[in-house]
């Protein structure tokens, strides 16, 4: 079941889920109180077996908005579903804001609040240029390392038996390098693609040689990222 309410003058709308997770009901604005428009799932995520969400835990993160604001809250988490970044405000209200008025965002670890757990930035997205989506950043510098967190909703065969197709949320992630603001898309770790898409030249390749590395895991190609940049630097 999922029911609406509208309220005009606040500029905001109510969703009201019956998920047992208790996603329950989240009113989609800005927190900076510039509505960028309201918005609203085709369906209920009480019909979807799993989670949208990268990490369902509540954790104490900030929001930095598009003016360059930094607006922190004791919890929020990310909906990889839709998108949106959604975050308790001070009257107890989970709210929702999303590329129109966010620049990016951090959130810290569920259980520790002094350690990052992921940081997200907003760039066009890897499939689709007339779009913008929330990257997590793995690195610093010219060349980073980016990842699409994605959750799509697969179908089931249907079921005689329940009379229905099963619905699930599922995840994926999908590899970019960030050239600045331009995501060269490269969707898995691996040397050949890597290598195309930022046309390393000779003596970069053997640096890879020399390191014995294979840009097969997010470590080895951070590691060399970090080279590029530090290279840059000269």
């Amino acid at each position: 079941m999922l029911a609406m309410t509208v309220l005009a003058q606040q500029g905001q709308l109510d969703i009201v889920g019956t998920h047992p997770a208790g996603y329950g009901r989240v009113r989609f604005f800005d927190p900076a109180a510039t509505l960028g428009g309201p918005k609203i799932d085709s369906f209920s995520y009480a019909e979807v077996e799993g989670s949208p969400f990268l990490d369902d835990r509540w954790a104490s993160g900030s929001l930095q908005m598009i003016d360059g604001k930094s607006i922190p809250f004791s919890r929020m988490r990310y909906n990889a579903y839709n998108g949106d970044v959604h975050y308790m405000d001070a009257h107890g209200e989970e709210m929702a804001a999303g590329v129109q008025q966010l620049h990016g965002f951090t959130i810290m670890k569920p259980k520790n609040a002094a350690e990052l757990n992921g940081r997200f930035e907003a760039m066009t997205d890897m499939f689709s240029d007339d779009r913008r989506s929330f990257y997590r950043i793995l690195n610093d510098g010219k060349f980073r390392l980016v990842v699409l967190d994605r959750t799509t909703v697969k179908k089931t065969n249907f079921d005689p038996l329940l009379g229905k197709r099963e619905l699930h949320f599922v995840n994926r992630v999908w590899y970019g390098i960030a050239e600045y603001e331009y995501v060269h898309p490269i969707f898995i770790l691996d040397h050949d693609r890597i290598s195309k898409e930022l046309e390393l030249k000779p003596e970069q390749e053997k640096w890879l040689k020399e390191h014995r590395n294979s840009l097969k895991n997010e470590v080895d190609v951070i590691a060399f990222l970090t080279y590029l940049n530090d290279s840059n630097k000269k």
